[in-house]
């Protein structure tokens, strides 16, 4: 474990410590890093999500483990989500995304690194198929929400509204990389190229500009923080595990499925706030805070 931390995870999260350096010497301000956040999710994390599920081998996933985690990680999120609104009365939007940091997991850059450690790459499938599940699913549908609740917001009716999600580059994305996908359907080598060269540099944009952000912000964990990091930490693993276990025949996969749900929260609900202009504090509280804990409780399942 302390091998995968200091090769390949602390090597990747380095930059949103370059970040925050250049945050706390001034070189780089808040609304700098917010463009930064913007370009890095409006043109090149579509790209990345599009390369991602294209080469994604649907076929070959273990889709019954993958159905469970699905409707447990539905059902958390609504949990999280109604916690944030009803009990702590955060706004609809920021309670969104806190209801996704609790059960959206870093698994691409966090726990399939432990997981090629320790399974090989035949044994990274089931965290790969969790990746996906996320892009198109957790990913996709809270930014589609967010949209629709910013349309909302600007007084667009219905037809506008669907109109604006039509519009968002991800969407067009995950469409098109399921159409490459299902379809079995070669990607051109220069689209190859070209999407592997600018989707890579998606992550470590929007890593500098949370540390960029995350210089000015107090870590002094929030009660709704403590909540949600809970959930991410403890609950959302508990309920996988239990899920999986009692309801599908022993498999090798089925441990897989459970770290993958037992990673930190991802920092993808931190550029959505940024993109959509939601409050950050308590969302970046639950990052940060889930990236110390789990280290124990990934250690425990791995």
């Amino acid at each position: 474990m302390f091998s995968v931390l200091i090769d390949p995870i602390l090597p990747v999260f380095a930059i949103l410590f370059i970040g925050y350096i250049a945050g706390r010497l001034n070189k780089m301000s808040d609304e700098e890093a917010r463009v930064l956040n913007r370009f890095a999710m409006t043109v090149l994390l579509p790209i990345f999500i599009f390369r991602a599920v294209a080469f994604a081998p649907i076929t070959d996933f273990h889709l019954s483990a993958l159905a469970l985690y699905a409707c447990a990680q539905g059902a958390l999120y609504a949990v999280g989500f109604l916690i944030a609104h009803k009990l702590f009365r955060c706004g609809v939007s920021e309670s969104l995304l806190l209801g996704f940091c609790g059960v959206f997991a870093n698994n691409a850059y966090y726990v399939l690194p432990i997981a090629k450690l320790l399974y090989g790459e035949t044994g990274t499938l089931p965290i790969a198929s969790i990746v996906i599940l996320d892009a198109v699913f957790a990913f996709g549908g809270t930014m589609v929400a967010l949209e629709a609740r910013k349309g909302r917001d600007a007084g667009a009716g219905l037809a506008l509204v669907a109109l604006r999600i039509v519009k968002l580059p991800l969407v067009w994305a995950l469409a098109l990389g399921l159409v490459f996908s299902a379809g079995s359907v070669a990607i051109p080598a220069p689209v190859d190229t070209f999407t592997a060269f600018v989707g890579n540099a998606a992550s470590p944009i929007a890593l500098f500009a949370m540390g960029v952000i995350l210089s000015a912000t107090p870590l002094k964990p929030e009660p709704v923080a403590i909540v949600i990091a809970g959930m991410k930490v403890l609950v959302f693993p508990i309920v996988i595990a239990t899920l999986l276990y009692a309801l599908l025949p022993p498999s090798d996969t089925l441990p897989l499925f459970v770290l993958g749900s037992a990673g930190p929260a991802g920092v993808m609900a931190f550029s959505l706030a940024l993109l959509y202009s939601v409050r950050t504090d308590a969302i970046m509280q639950v990052i940060v805070w889930t990236s110390v804990l789990t280290l124990a409780t990934l250690a425990y399942i791995a």
